[in-house]
């Protein structure tokens, strides 16, 4: 069996969802952020072995890790997508790209990566809500970084 096609207006959307979660990691924007994930979200990470709140989630895998690097963006050319046969349910997978920060505090270093997100919607047209992510290092990337963002107000 194959991946079924994706429709354009689900591709344009989908993108759009990478852009917007994007944008709210690179601004330390926790608040925002809240609206596009769903509230029981199951999410893996750096930091996490498993959490199955958004919660959770923020509280032990996002505070900890979205303050220490900058320039958090997706690399949408790369955006791999699979979609339910009804077009409620789909997933996508693409490499980001960020910058991280040495201990020395002056050294920057390219911090790539991959993610992927389980979106799920109510209707064709509604707003997307992830309902699982999980978001690692490319390998041999140096972890940690040391940049202390602040958090969007």
């Amino acid at each position: 069996m194959k991946r079924l096609p994706v429709l354009d207006e689900d591709r344009r959307s989908i993108e759009a969802w990478f852009v917007e979660w994007a944008r709210l990691v690179a601004a330390v924007d926790f608040k925002r952020v809240r609206e596009i994930f769903a509230e029981d979200a199951i999410a893996f990470g750096s930091k996490v072995e498993m959490v199955t709140s958004r919660e959770a989630l923020e509280q032990q895998q996002w505070r900890p890790v979205w303050p220490t690097m900058e320039d958090y963006r997706y690399d949408l050319s790369t955006l791999e997508i699979a979609i339910s046969p009804d077009r409620l349910m789909a997933m996508g997978a693409a490499v980001f790209h960020s910058t991280g920060l040495l201990a020395d505090k002056q050294t920057r270093f390219d911090r790539p990566g991959r993610a992927t997100a389980t979106l799920m919607r109510e209707k064709i047209g509604a707003p997307w809500f992830c309902t699982h992510s999980h978001v690692s290092l490319k390998p041999g990337t140096p972890t940690p970084s040391h940049f202390n963002r602040a958090e969007a107000v």
